[in-house]
């Protein structure tokens, strides 16, 4: 077939006949919302200490994977990490490779709930230092990883 019978629409309501038209003079779509239209709301600091919480997941385990902004978290060595035990071991290498300060829950069969209040006191004490205490879970922290727990917790 001929690519002129398969119509295409611009975005703007006109139709164009060939896919490479659209490759080579984009159109600005009013209809999709900008990125730089969207706020993200400041985290909550400490009223005292001026320390802060983020919850941040570390994707399927690769380090390539990571999103901008969890990397830019976890390779700041001002930040305190407290890591889940089966965050990989490449993610912690490039950790270490930043210099960061991180402690590893020891969550293992039989010993969660003593694991999780140890989680929360390293937690609480990075905050009453001041520090920006980046909770690192494996995966996405809201599937199979108590991230709703937690985020309760600390607010």
């Amino acid at each position: 077939r001929d690519e002129s019978s398969f119509p295409l629409n611009n975005g703007n309501g006109q139709q164009q006949t060939s896919p490479s038209s659209s490759l080579s003079s984009p159109q600005q779509n009013n209809d999709v919302p900008q990125l730089s239209k969207f706020k993200s709301r400041p985290p909550k600091i400490h009223p005292d200490s001026g320390g802060r919480i983020t919850l941040v997941g570390s994707g399927p385990g690769s380090p390539s994977l990571l999103t901008l902004a969890a990397h830019s978290l976890i390779t700041d060595p001002s930040n305190l990490l407290i890591v889940d035990r089966l965050v990989s071991a490449e993610i912690r290498t490039l950790m270490d490779e930043a210099g960061v300060n991180y402690k590893i829950a020891n969550k293992t069969p039989g010993c969660q709930m003593a694991a999780q209040d140890e989680i929360f006191e390293w937690c609480k004490e990075g905050l009453r230092n001041g520090k920006h205490v980046v909770r690192l879970k494996i995966g996405d922290p809201f599937v199979f990883g108590r991230g709703g727990e937690e985020v309760l917790q600390f607010r």
